[in-house]
């Protein structure tokens, strides 16, 4: 049981590694991104958090066409109806 106890730890060791190691090179690609400030100066977003929002909607700024375009593909745009019409 120890060895086998020993060898799991060693596995969870290399993992956290391998997370450490993705994390700095993460942190290093975006840090030199042209966009990285302007995305971390957003409330509660990190160098992190900035990554992921930056790989989710892409650099390309012509993607979307206005910001409502970008709220609307976030799934945070607002849909309006009239009331009484049935949807379909």
């Amino acid at each position: 049981m120890g060895k086998q106890t020993q060898a799991l730890v060693q596995q969870i060791d290399a993992a956290c590694r391998s997370v450490n190691d993705l994390a700095a090179a993460t942190e290093e690609m975006f840090s030199a991104h042209p966009d990285a400030e302007i995305i971390t100066s957003f409330p509660g977003l990190s160098v992190m958090s900035g990554a992921r929002v930056l790989a989710e909607v892409s650099d390309d700024r012509a993607r979307f066409a206005d910001a409502r375009a970008l709220k609307a593909y976030a799934g945070v745009a607002p849909v309006t109806q009239a009331s009484g019409v049935a949807m379909s």
